[in-house]
């Protein structure tokens, strides 16, 4: 149940089975995500990582904690202001109406999961570093809109070469370490022209040292809200071994500390820059 063409080994979540495929079908009913983020398909690859990472965070998903939390993490974050993309820069890269509403729709449903799995996770992080959070009460579960369906993800290896390379050097802009390919890129690479517009208002950034401060003030923060919420988490199952925890520690450091961090800003920026179909 390996997916070979994920940046890191992962189980593809249309051939998921069992117990795996109940947490995936469990996690997008909670956080109202159409498809699984990678973070939680990686996990599944390791014997008892996702089930007894998600039975020690479902509580503080399920009551609202994570999903209030990361909506006002979004409202409060100072994103960098990118050139707005017009309906008629779009249509002369080949992307429809009907295109812009599925771009728009792929952006808004990214910028919220890439929150609410930022902020989750950075609460089990913070729960194993054993970092003092402070006490809180439950917050009131908050009420968004649903999500609609997404397209089914390329994998990398469907893509067009020369797709492919522009994939690559979007997620390079502003990357640290590039182990993992955000997957909104992959997204998005149905329209093509779009992508070259948002290179195009990105590839700046490469070198401009705003936007990274920006993203580790996101780390930050995270990491605070993480580490109040923290409070609210029961600790692994006493069987679980070392060695699994120790996993699923390097595997949380690694997506908060990259790609959930990067796109929460990037992902965002674009949501903002790109217009809806009027």
């Amino acid at each position: 149940m390996r997916n070979s063409s994920d940046p890191v080994p992962a189980i593809v979540e249309r051939e998921a089975t069992g117990e795996i495929l109940d947490i995936f079908q469990d996690i997008k009913e909670i956080t109202g995500a159409d498809v699984v983020n990678l973070v939680w398909r990686h996990l599944a690859i390791t014997p008892g990582a996702l089930q007894n990472l998600w039975k020690m965070l479902r509580p503080i998903y399920a009551s609202g904690a994570v999903l209030a939390e990361a909506k006002q993490f979004r409202c409060n974050l100072k994103l960098p202001e990118l050139p707005t993309i017009s309906e008629n820069a779009l249509r002369a890269c080949g992307v429809d109406k009907l295109g812009q509403r599925n771009i728009k729709n792929i952006l808004n449903s990214y910028n919220r999961t890439n929150s609410i799995n930022l902020i989750g996770l950075s609460a089990a992080l913070a729960y194993l570093n054993k970092d003092e959070g402070i006490q809180t009460a439950n917050l009131i579960s908050t009420s968004e809109e649903p999500l609609l369906p997404l397209p089914p993800l390329p994998p990398i290896s469907d893509l067009d070469h020369h797709i492919r390379q522009l994939v690559g050097c979007l997620n390079d802009i502003c990357e640290e370490d590039g182990t993992i390919v955000a997957s909104m890129y992959r997204h998005l690479a149905y329209w093509p022209g779009y992508l070259g517009l948002v290179y195009t208002a990105l590839s700046p950034y490469s070198s401009d040292g705003n936007m990274k401060c920006i993203i580790n003030l996101v780390r930050s923060e995270a990491r605070s809200i993480g580490a109040r919420l923290s409070s609210q988490l029961e600790p692994l199952e006493s069987t679980v071994s070392k060695e699994t925890v120790e996993i699923i520690r390097s595997v949380l450091m690694l997506f908060i500390k990259h790609p959930l961090s990067k796109m929460a800003v990037i992902c965002g920026a674009l949501s903002l820059a790109t217009p809806a179909v009027k």
